[in-house]
């Protein structure tokens, strides 16, 4: 009876250690299907993460094409007003005086090419370097009848240009113009920022200028060139906005004056500027 006994007590812990081996196995896969399940949702995760489109990015660089609308003093021209149009309509008081690179800075047709390229350095700082060239001459042919009862012949050329290079600097006192889209003007004008700039210019600036005059038959009486070449120093100091177009197209504006380190009296100069500023 006792053996009968110790078989049945053997005969449960037999079936309790089976039950509980049974069962371990539903429970252990439970738990690995929920592991499975949870690493399978941060795989989807990643997945899902690296299909999505990123926000594109705005590069710190820049181009910044644009145009310069130059004042300078040009003194030097005073001597063609002073002494050679003077002479001419002693001559043949129905001369008219001859067009300079003066009159087309009074017209306002001195437009210089101006290309940058730079880099923003803080939210207040952007540092560039820019290049342009700029030239062209005015030319007047006449004819006029003359106190010696026979047609005075001229013809006046004068030729200008110049060549730059120089370091710049603009600081945002209250920062850049934010990199996103714009709905409508008044959207970009509330969010247009003032700017102070820099410049520090140099220049290979040079002229030529001739004159002819006289009476045929007879040879002319005047046949004259003249020319020169200067290096010259300027420093340019402006007062400007970036107006923003959309997330990386700027309209820039600014307005200042160029100071010039030798031949200040002809090249001084107010200077205004429209450009278009692009983000890579």
């Amino acid at each position: 009876m006792n053996q009968g006994f110790s078989l049945r007590i053997v005969a449960c812990l037999v079936l309790f250690s089976l039950g509980a081996w049974c069962a371990a196995p539903e429970s252990s896969l439970e738990a690995s299907a929920d592991d499975r399940l949870k690493l399978t949702g941060l795989e989807a995760d990643n997945v899902l993460e690296e299909c999505t489109p990123k926000p594109e990015g705005v590069s710190k660089w820049f181009l910044l094409p644009a145009l310069i609308n130059v004042y300078p003093k040009l003194e030097s021209e005073n001597l063609i007003r002073k002494y050679y149009n003077p002479a001419m309509r002693a001559l043949a008081p129905g001369f008219s005086d001859v067009r300079t690179i003066s009159d087309l800075r009074d017209d306002h047709l001195l437009w210089t090419p101006d290309f940058a390229i730079g880099r923003v350095l803080s939210p207040r700082w952007a540092l560039y370097f820019h290049f342009g060239y700029s030239g062209g001459k005015v030319r007047t042919k006449a004819n006029n009848a003359s106190l010696f009862l026979l047609p005075l012949h001229t013809d006046f050329e004068i030729f200008r240009s110049a060549g730059y290079f120089g370091l710049c600097a603009d600081v945002f006192p209250w920062g850049m113009p934010e990199h996103r889209e714009y709905h409508g003007l008044g959207d970009r004008l509330r969010n247009t920022r003032p700017s102070l700039g820099f410049r520090l210019t140099e220049s290979y600036a040079g002229y030529k200028a001739k004159a002819k005059a006289g009476m045929k038959p007879f040879p002319n009486f005047l046949n004259l060139e003249v020319k020169d070449n200067w290096w010259v120093t300027a420093f340019n100091i402006n007062v400007g906005a970036d107006i923003p177009i959309n997330k990386r197209n700027l309209l820039v504006v600014n307005a200042g004056y160029n100071f010039s380190f030798s031949r200040a009296f002809d090249f001084d100069a107010v200077a205004v500027t429209v450009g278009w500023k692009h983000y890579f």
